[in-house]
């Protein structure tokens, strides 16, 4: 299990490359070393031979034979020399040392010999008395040399396990530690599910590594939020179509029942005993109820269009001033028959707006017949109409109506919204299509309400939406031309 490491591996590896690097040149040196002692040991040898053998020569000539067994025997006693003896010509006999060294003592196989002649010059006649044998070992080399090999095995194991620390530590610093770090984050993103980041940097691979690591966990972490955002999205749509249903089924079952209640008294008048006077106001909520469910489709498609993009509005170049205006005396009638005043203050010289005039004028519209329909008899309704260089076109709406609870206010551009479960009435399309519109256009809708204080509504169109009027002129004239 150990092996399965890669801290472990490389480890292991790094000991094995230092052992076999320092292993080679170390058995080199001290082979070397060992091949130079055996020649030192022959040579100073031979040194010795060749020295002794001149007063060897002239006692042998003189034949003083004391003098020639002390002189070998002061031969024997070196410590590099076993064997050391002279040979006479012609089988005459030999000399030996008093102490040489025994034969059951050496290994002959071992022993290397050197053999110096002895030559006396007489009268230039160079006479040959004889011949000194050497005999010489490696032990002694052997001896030194395997000292000296155990006291470099143990500098080599010092050094060996000192690199080898090294390199361990150093393995673990650039290679353990993070392999580690991403091990323990893989398993606390198994065990906890949420991508766990790993705290390391380096310039090299693994550090790239490490940090494509962490660009991957940034980036599951990022897709992941954005699945659980569009499925909560998803989940508010599918609740808001839901509610939608609802509340529409709702909203068309009302003018449905007036219509199928109404006409059912109609068919059976006789037996309802309706007179020409009440046949005349069934029909009016006949009519009534209808133009109703036909406003109510209209609305619906209309939001289906702008929420699917498939209106296919086309943008002109608007006067602000010449549309609200004409929607004013579009429902001027109406506004006069519930006693509501209306008044516009317009800036001067507003800029064009490019806009789809359709969506406009329903904005328009809507706004103002919402203001006149939440205002009692001889309250007021101000449209208040201003251009900034900044903040672009600003339309206001303010009544003097009975006004919206601060609560309320978020909820009442949703469609079909009502404050509570007493209420009678609803909030019906016309500010969901509204918003919708606005929003098509990069506007802001904002609503400010106190109840019994009335409420301010205004739509923000940006600058870039706007065309000024000289601009517009000199268009218009290039085009011509």
């Amino acid at each position: 299990m150990a092996f399965k490491s890669v801290r472990t591996k490389l480890l292991v590896i790094c000991t094995l490359c230092v052992l076999v690097t320092g292993l080679v040149p170390f058995l080199f040196f001290e082979a070397r070393f060992f091949r130079l002692e055996e020649e030192r040991i022959a040579q100073r040898a031979r040194d010795v031979a060749t020295k002794v053998s001149i007063p060897l020569t002239r006692s042998l000539w003189d034949y003083d034979e004391s003098t020639v067994i002390l002189v070998l025997e002061t031969l024997v006693r070196d410590p590099d020399l076993v064997r050391v003896k002279i040979i006479l010509p012609d089988g005459a006999g030999e000399f030996h040392p008093v102490e040489d060294t025994p034969e059951n003592d050496l290994d002959l196989s071992e022993v290397e010999y050197i053999r110096i002649p002895l030559i006396y010059s007489v009268f230039d006649n160079n006479e040959t008395l004889g011949h000194l044998e050497v005999g010489y070992t490696t032990e002694r080399a052997y001896s030194d040399v395997w000292t000296r090999v155990f006291v470099d095995a143990f500098i080599f194991l010092l050094i060996l396990t000192t690199l080898g620390g090294g390199a361990a530590i150093a393995i673990n610093r650039a290679v353990g530690r993070p392999l580690k770090l991403l091990s323990n984050s893989i398993d606390e993103m198994a065990n906890q599910k949420k991508p766990v980041l790993v705290k390391w940097r380096s310039d090299d691979e693994l550090g790239q590594t490490v940090e494509a690591y962490n660009n991957m966990l940034i980036t599951i972490e990022q897709h992941d939020r954005a699945l659980t955002e569009a499925k909560e999205t998803a989940e508010i749509a599918n609740r808001a179509k839901t509610s939608f249903l609802a509340n529409m089924s709702h909203e068309l079952r009302t003018p449905l029942n007036a219509i199928i209640g109404f006409s059912e008294i109609l068919m059976k008048e006789d037996d309802y005993k309706v007179d020409q006077k009440r046949r005349e106001e069934y029909l009016g909520y006949i009519f009534e109820a209808g133009s109703s469910l036909m406003t109510m489709v209209t609305d619906i498609q209309q939001i289906s269009r702008l929420e699917s993009a498939e209106a296919g509005l086309q943008d002109e170049e608007l006067d602000v001033s010449d549309e609200i205006l004409g929607c004013v005396r579009a429902l001027d009638l109406r506004a006069s028959d519930e006693g509501v005043k209306v008044e516009c203050s317009i800036q001067d010289d507003l800029p064009y707006l490019r806009t789809n005039a359709q969506g406009f004028k329903q904005i328009i519209v809507n706004l103002l017949s919402n203001a006149i329909h939440f205002t009692p008899r001889d309250g007021k309704v101000d449209i208040t109409v201003l251009h900034d260089a900044y903040s672009g076109l600003s339309i206001r709406f303010s009544d003097t109506g009975v006004g919206i609870k601060e609560e309320d206010l978020p909820f009442i551009t949703d469609p079909f919204w009502k404050a509570d479960e007493d209420a009678e009435e609803r909030s019906g399309l016309g500010l969901s299509i509204v918003k919708a519109i606005i929003e098509r256009n990069q506007g802001s809708l904002s609503i400010e309400s106190e109840p019994d204080q009335g409420t301010s509504v205004t739509i923000n169109f940006p600058s870039d939406r706007l065309i000024d009027r000289a601009s517009l002129l000199q268009q218009t004239v290039a085009k011509s031309s």
